[in-house]
């Protein structure tokens, strides 16, 4: 049985044991998105950038937006979408889908039709999250072989591309290795605001790391951004060039291999994390160190992550990493 969170001060809660084993933890580990850095203005627009961009070149009409930004928070409550570029594949492949169901290539019409996105993200959730999730969930409106003959017309690799040039414009080589072909000009990437600064980070015992679905560039990118580089050794850095996803614990196992900590506590915003830390304890044997998980609220999956986080038992929760940080800090000095 889940142990009950109490605030145990303003804007952070804890289960009473998360409050004792907190005094011996000696390393926190981050993700990035949310966490780290506030990417309220740059991931969710790319990803309805993305969208609107490919349904034009795959012939749909029409000036409405297909996808709010406000909007992809239903899909990340849903899990398993913690790659923004597989959400934005996702949120093209709905269109797709509702395309082929509805003999239409308007994007308002299809906007409009049921179910919409907030039920089409339900019921992903329903079948386990994520691309696989969403494609059971859109075989209530066609069936098996219409879904593999969209499928075979949907191009993730262009999806994720224009992502790319989204999100860093100008800079998409040096970012992504892959060079700006149809967007040019800044990317939105530069809107991103750092939410935990360097002195909060060095006043506190700690050693931290990072495990990120974010590539080498995008997370240099945001540390040098957040004023954080030189923070992290570079085996305690867990990005997507590592050849680990989460939820796969892997990237936690990596990290307690590199810095032998005595007690971790993990920081991430939605269930993917979450799911990331879960697993470690699960999976972690006698040798390992024990992993804390604290939910930071405010992140991806918007007003519905405290009661997300609530629902699976988390050991900790607050309002932002600094918050955590600063806590923990002041458990370990008394």
């Amino acid at each position: 049985m889940a142990l009950a969170l109490r605030e145990v001060i303003e804007g952070l809660w804890a289960t009473s044991r998360a409050e004792i084993q907190a005094e011996v933890a000696d390393v926190i580990v981050f993700d990035v998105d949310g966490v780290l850095i506030d990417v309220h203005q740059s991931y969710p627009h790319v990803i309805c950038k993305a969208v609107q961009t490919y349904l034009g070149e795959v012939g749909f009409t029409g000036e409405i937006e297909a996808v709010r930004p406000e909007e992809t928070a239903y899909f990340k409550a849903a899990g398993g979408f913690n790659s923004d570029w597989a959400l934005a594949q996702g949120m093209a492949l709905v269109y797709l889908v509702k395309g082929e169901a509805f003999n239409s290539r308007h994007i308002e019409a299809l906007r409009h039709s049921d179910p919409d996105l907030a039920a089409i993200a339900r019921a992903a959730s329903a079948y386990g999250g994520g691309l696989s999730g969403l494609e059971n969930a859109l075989l209530n409106l066609i069936d098996l072989r219409d879904l593999d003959a969209v499928k075979a017309r949907w191009d993730r690799a262009r999806i994720t591309r224009l992502c790319y040039e989204y999100y860093a414009g100008d800079l998409s080589e040096t970012v992504f290795g892959v060079p700006n072909e149809t967007i040019s000009g800044p990317g939105l990437m530069l809107r991103e605001k750092p939410l935990v600064t360097r002195q909060v980070l060095e006043r506190a015992p700690f050693r931290y790391g990072i495990y990120t679905g974010r590539n080498l560039g995008e997370t240099e990118q945001a540390l040098n951004l957040a004023g954080l580089t030189g923070m992290f050794a570079a085996e305690a850095l867990i990005t997507e060039n590592a050849g680990v996803r989460k939820p796969n614990p892997e990237g936690l196992f990596r990290i307690a291999r590199a810095l032998a900590p005595q007690l971790m506590i993990y920081c991430g915003d939605n269930l993917d994390d979450w799911q990331t830390a879960a697993r470690y304890e699960a999976e972690r044997g006698l040798d390992d160190p024990p992993c804390l998980f604290c939910g930071i609220l405010g992140g991806s999956p918007g007003e519905l992550a405290y009661s997300l986080f609530e629902d699976r038992g988390v050991d900790l929760m607050a309002k932002s990493a600094a918050q955590l940080v600063e806590w923990a800090a002041g458990r370990k000095r008394r």
